[in-house]
């Protein structure tokens, strides 16, 4: 098989991996390179097909992922008949990795394993922009949306640690003069994670702990009973220990979540907690008035209003948000079941891929399968409590990572000899 021109594949391929730390760290350059990235992947693409180079094919399941959320915005727009123009610049973001997905496929596994580099950068930057920020502004966590990504300290807390476990996770790739140095700064970039988040007083983002127990668990098959039965052991007693330890600290915000429970039991219900419980009920009741395509994004705060004239909500909701903290239930809500699945698809889709590439007998494919089973379960989890997407400047950031990690799990016969 002829390789695309190569010109396009090596400045598409620089792009791409400069994607994920450069959306951490700045609010324009994430957007800025996957915009670039696509449109050299395009021209790449019109090339190919002018000299009959190659097909076009790229992987079915994550094209699907990739595009159907645009596919089915633009079928509820035309429903509605109502238009959004930040909707669709956020969803053909995800489009556009599709384009990328099929480019750097071609690209040398060696050239992308340099995302090690963008993972182990973020961590670090990530970590010492939230202990800085956490410990020296009067606003505390409250300040994070003011800098870098401008994200609020929530995702950018999830974000953070999501890649000092990534980075740990790459050293089978070790490729640098100096192993020993470079394995030290990844080792290091999970505890320096560990703690930054620990002083954002985060609380959702250590379910991601859990699920690096499980893709750990779900990459050692071969491991016999009493192994996989120790390991499940030690990781329960660092759970159980890490809650603990969260629940009775006077730095932790996880004992207020129970406060929030029983205050929102006794009508009080404008806490975190219960500003959650009520943007996720009115979710619900609008995907029941609309299920197929839901009442569309733009109509989320106007059904607030109504629901708040039936006291379902409080004023305080209808004032303060426009969006339910959930990915899952901002879809069902503005999209109806079609969005559901197209968020489903997103997440689990490039998922099932990783897991089954967890077996695969290179090494290099396995580390590549478990970093992004990962990213995938962990983004799942993390929109479970936040909108990870709320703000679309994340998108390049899962998207393009997404392709990336997708590129390196995959086998490809022709490029063994290069590896």
């Amino acid at each position: 098989m002829k390789m695309p021109t190569r010109h396009y594949l090596i400045c598409a391929t620089v792009l791409a991996l400069l994607v994920c730390a450069a959306a951490l760290v700045s609010a324009a350059a994430g957007p800025v390179l996957l915009y670039l990235t696509a449109l050299l992947a395009l021209i790449a693409m019109v090339v190919n097909v002018r000299t009959g180079k190659e097909s076009l094919q790229v992987g079915t399941p994550v094209v699907v992922a990739l595009c159907a959320p645009l596919a089915v915005m633009l079928v509820s727009s035309v429903m509605h008949g109502q238009w959004s123009s930040s909707e669709f610049e956020k969803l053909l973001r995800f489009a556009l990795a599709a384009p990328a997905a099929w480019l750097l496929l071609r690209a040398d596994r060696r050239w992308l394993r340099y995302v090690q580099w963008a993972f182990l950068f973020s961590a670090y930057a990530g970590s010492l922009m939230l202990i800085v920020i956490v410990s020296t502004n009067e606003l505390g966590r409250m300040a994070v949306s003011e800098y870098g990504g401008r994200y609020n300290a929530v995702a950018f807390a999830d974000l953070t640690l999501f890649f000092g476990f990534a980075a740990t996770l790459t050293m089978p790739w070790t490729n640098s003069p100096w192993p020993r140095v470079e394995n030290a700064l990844k080792a290091a970039a999970t505890p320096i994670a560990v703690y930054a988040v620990w002083l954002s007083q985060t609380r959702s983002s250590w379910v991601l702990v859990g699920v690096l127990a499980l893709v750990i668990f779900l990459g050692n098959s071969h491991w016999s009973r009493r192994a996989k039965a120790g390991f499940a052991a030690a990781a329960l007693a660092i759970v159980v220990s890490g809650t603990a330890i969260s629940w009775y600290s006077a730095d932790s915000r996880m004992s207020a979540a129970w406060t929030d429970v029983q205050r929102y039991e006794q009508q009080d219900r404008d806490t975190s907690v219960g500003i959650r419980l009520q943007l996720w009920q009115a979710s619900w009741l609008m995907f029941k008035q609309s299920p197929l395509l839901g009442v569309y994004p733009s109509n989320f705060r106007d059904e607030l209003v109504k629901l708040e004239q039936q006291g379902i909500v409080t004023p305080t909701v209808v004032e303060g948000y426009g969006e339910p903290h959930n990915d899952f239930l901002n879809a069902l809500a503005g999209y109806g079941l079609l969005g559901f699945l197209t968020i489903c698809a997103l997440y689990f889709m490039p998922a099932w891929i990783f897991l089954r590439r967890l077996r695969h007998p290179d090494e290099s494919i396995r580390t590549a399968a478990r970093i992004g089973l990962l990213f995938t379960l962990g983004y799942a989890c993390f929109s479970l409590t936040e909108m990870m997407f709320r703000n679309m400047r994340s998108v390049p950031i899962y998207g393009v990572t997404l392709v990336i990690l997708y590129a390196l799990a995959s086998p490809r016969p022709s490029a063994r000899k290069a590896d």
